[in-house]
């Protein structure tokens, strides 16, 4: 088969070609800087690393895909619909990179609570930083918004700092009432509890794919209900928080800070209002990007184009109508 990579990754590259190898199989890059139609003309897969939108004017220059398969687990730059409608399978990567992200998730987490923002140039070199005190995260309640495979590795993580975990996602029902301390949180609720729930939390992470129902979740509303000594901490979608709100609640103090992996163009352009912030922290969507999740993600993208190539579908299928036409 004839897979093309949208990535910048090298790195990538070669232990996705190690997967593929005993297959049979070998990837190629896609310059982004050449004329796209010649380069993927032939792809029967594409890869996608690199956040691109993935619309029709991309699909219809594979006339031959059969999957197209993101390198990660959110898959809202995809137009999955008409993926559905050309035959296309669309697969992502939903459990691969929880650990990585959630352990980056704490690590955004402890940087807020200690403060290091205000200690950054020439200050990280000296003893002590005067006027810059830290807290720690033990006692403080912290709402994980989007108990998936991450947030729930976020709960497990926050609770042996001896945190307060409280958790809101979508059908807490299949969490079992009365087995909250099986998923490392004190109390389940529903979406529509988190106004409910914002007011008593000192973090607030966010795991929840990008969509019509969480896109601004976090606006001006929610950033009224915040301790004006909470953090808030994005690993999702940049969009889940309304970017003006966010910037409003920062500048005027209304929360302490706010932590992100990800950010609404990227990459971020440095002269960003928000980059100029000394309670804003943003690092370059690197949170899933470990030597241990790579390895994991190109297992799952191998064996799906293994499974494709064989008549069968991706494991991790993201369009299951197909699977009924």
């Amino acid at each position: 088969m004839k897979i093309k990579l949208l990535m910048r990754s090298a790195a990538f590259k070669t232990i996705l070609d190690s997967k593929l190898k005993e297959a049979g199989f070998v990837s190629e890059l896609v310059d982004p800087d050449q004329p796209l139609a010649p380069q993927l003309a032939e792809a029967e897969v594409l890869v996608n690393g690199r956040r691109n939108l993935i619309d029709r004017s991309i699909i219809d220059l594979c006339p031959k895909l059969q999957l197209l398969h993101q390198a990660g687990i959110g898959y809202d730059k995809i137009d999955v619909d008409y993926c559905t409608s050309k035959s296309i399978f669309v697969a992502n990567i939903p459990l691969a990179n929880a650990i990585s992200v959630s352990e980056h998730t704490i690590f955004l987490m402890m940087y807020l609570a200690k403060d290091l923002h205000s200690a950054d140039g020439s200050g990280l070199m000296i003893k002590r930083v005067s006027g810059t005190l830290g807290h720690e995260l033990e006692g403080k309640t912290l709402l994980v918004v989007g108990l998936g495979a991450t947030g729930i590795e976020v709960a497990k993580r926050a609770s042996v700092f001896g945190m307060h975990v409280i958790g809101v996602t979508k059908d807490p029902l299949s969490y079992k009432p009365g087995r909250e301390k099986s998923f490392f949180v004190e109390g389940i609720k529903e979406p529509s509890a988190l106004s409910e729930s914002i007011p008593k939390a000192d973090f607030i992470s966010l795991h929840v794919p990008l969509n019509e129902e969480t896109s601004g979740m976090i606006g001006a509303k929610e950033f009224d209900m915040m301790k004006r000594s909470a953090f808030l901490v994005n690993v999702a979608r940049a969009a889940v928080v309304d970017r003006e709100a966010l910037f409003d609640a920062l500048q005027k103090k209304r929360i302490a800070g706010a932590a992100f992996d990800v950010f609404w163009e990227e990459p971020a352009d440095p002269k960003d209002r928000l980059l100029k912030l000394d309670n804003f922290m943003l690092t370059p969507h690197v949170a899933g990007w470990t030597a241990e999740s790579v390895d994991a993600m190109a297992g799952i993208i191998a064996a799906n184009i293994l499974r494709v190539s064989e008549g069968n579908s991706p494991l991790t299928l993201v369009n299951p109508e197909l699977l009924r036409q």
